[in-house]
């Protein structure tokens, strides 16, 4: 792991020397868990993204990195559980934290010819890290790790005038982790996610 942040933080800066365009973003991003929906299910929108890619030359490629984090939470009523010395019998909260980090690459293509919308395609991979939280009452259960992230993502740019430099992005991703956790039942993590937000582009 520390190879591979080595690695991007040396050669990422090297390319973006090259480029002519390059863009900031921070976007709302909205998810719903595929992987063990018996834990968490439902769709949170309390999660986010930032990054920061440019243009490779003169070529339609882009290349960047991404940092996410995301936060999921969903009431269970009472149950009973044998802890091992005893039962315990409580109702209470399963949560989700996640951060993430991933280099990316896109596709890039121009919708029109105005320069106002740019369409692209790509994918991210890097690593997730999941923590698992059974919380009741002052007490709480926690199982956490890293994993392997990759995620494929679609969306578009949309500047808000051809001389403008600030525009906006929407974009659906698909993640999946080899996050594991024996004691929450996860042999790897998936989620499919919806981003709108900001983004600064220069030119």
């Amino acid at each position: 792991m520390k190879k591979l942040l080595t690695v991007l933080f040396v050669l990422l800066p090297a390319c973006a020397l090259l480029a002519q365009e390059n863009y900031f973003y921070i976007n709302l991003d909205i998810n719903t868990p595929l992987a063990n929906t018996d834990w968490v299910s439902k769709t949170s929108g309390r999660g986010g993204k930032a990054g920061y890619r440019f243009m490779i030359g003169e070529s339609r490629f882009s290349a960047g990195i991404d940092f996410g984090w995301a936060y999921f939470e969903e009431y269970a009523p009472t149950e009973t559980f044998d802890n091992g010395n005893g039962h315990i019998t409580t109702d209470y909260f399963k949560k989700l934290n996640q951060y993430s980090f991933a280099a990316s690459g896109q596709y890039n293509w121009e919708l029109g010819e105005q320069g106002l919308f740019f369409p692209y395609a790509g994918i991210g991979l890097g690593a997730l890290h999941n923590e698992y939280v059974m919380a009741y009452n002052i007490y709480e259960d926690v199982d956490k790790g890293w994993g392997f992230l990759a995620r494929p993502e679609a969306g578009i740019l949309a500047r808000f005038g051809k001389r403008r430099s600030m525009g906006a992005m929407a974009a659906v991703h698909y993640d999946f982790a080899t996050n594991k956790s024996d004691a929450y039942g996860y042999s790897s993590y998936s989620a499919v996610g919806f981003q709108i937000g900001i983004m600064l582009m220069n030119r």
